[in-house]
């Protein structure tokens, strides 16, 4: 082929969040590893194309949320580069004000997007989980890590206050208490402290263990009943904002929906023929 009709192309454009696919589990992986996967406006609009194309591919029973390099998350990218910190240094005035709110407007519908999936969420978390990473896998159901992973919310040593969920979803996780002592004092702590805190379920010995026993979850998960598996996070999440009797009556109303179904008698065929059921959604 001449010079005149080759095709000229440029470097092709990494994906600053990927999503993938193995079976029936989903994995959202933040891709920024020179960053330490500090979050930006850019890296926000990514995560949000791969929470919709996880919410969207029906084969997705399980979403995994990861990331790429030495750490999951450093938290907020404070370099001129990402727009929320230049709309802060915008000149002072309803103008500014108001283009800072619609920005933080914007996170957070996109955290609340990921926390609201129809499938189960697990963060797998690695060394450095702080301020927006840490609000982030707030909206996962489940969260585990690594023994060196490092959490907290640093936002007040920089005059800041936590805005994209982490003081709404922290308390519900850790309690009152512990939730305010993390955000007033703005220190780190370690996964042993998150584990007795309950802020994550487990903590593994390696990223290799994580990954293994991750997976072996997700999988669990995926191989139950879909539609139950399902239901019971849309209640979960109804119940995070409903009182307690509305919530039952929402929850008795949400069984009735998938019963019965074909699922179920596979469930029940399966249990008497001790074997693993081949579930479908249906």
């Amino acid at each position: 082929m001449s010079d005149a009709h080759q095709i000229k192309t440029g470097p092709v454009k990494k994906e600053l969040v990927r999503f993938e696919k193995k079976g029936h589990v989903g994995r959202i992986i933040l891709n920024r590893p020179e960053k330490r996967n500090a979050m930006n406006l850019a890296v926000w609009e990514a995560l949000d194309r791969a929470i919709a194309a996880a919410a969207e591919d029906p084969e997705v029973r399980v979403v995994l949320l990861t990331g790429e390099g030495k750490s999951f998350c450093a938290g907020i990218d404070l370099g001129p580069e990402n727009e929320l910190v230049s709309a802060i240094g915008d000149k002072p005035g309803a103008t500014q004000k108001l283009n800072f709110f619609q920005k933080i407007k914007e996170v957070q519908d996109i955290h609340n997007r990921l926390e609201r999936l129809s499938k189960p969420s697990i963060a797998a978390i690695h060394s450095h989980c702080f301020g927006a990473g840490l609000e982030l896998v707030l909206c996962c159901d489940i969260r585990i890590c690594t023994a060196d992973a490092v959490f907290g919310l640093p936002e007040a040593t920089l005059a800041f206050i936590t805005d994209v969920g982490g003081l709404q979803r922290l308390p519900k996780v850790v309690g009152r208490g512990h939730a305010r002592e993390i955000a007033f004092r703005a220190h780190r702590f370690d996964a042993d402290r998150a584990r007795a805190i309950q802020l994550v379920n487990d903590v593994y010995a390696d990223r290799d263990e994580l990954e293994t026993r991750t997976m072996e979850m997700a999988e669990e998960i995926a191989s139950n009943p879909p539609l139950a598996v399902q239901g019971a996070k849309d209640v979960f999440l109804f119940d995070d904002e409903i009182g307690l009797n509305r919530s039952l009556h929402y929850n008795a109303a949400r069984s009735s929906m998938i019963l019965p179904s074909e699922d179920l008698f596979e469930a029940m065929s399966a249990k008497m023929q001790k074997r693993k059921g081949n579930f479908k959604g249906a």
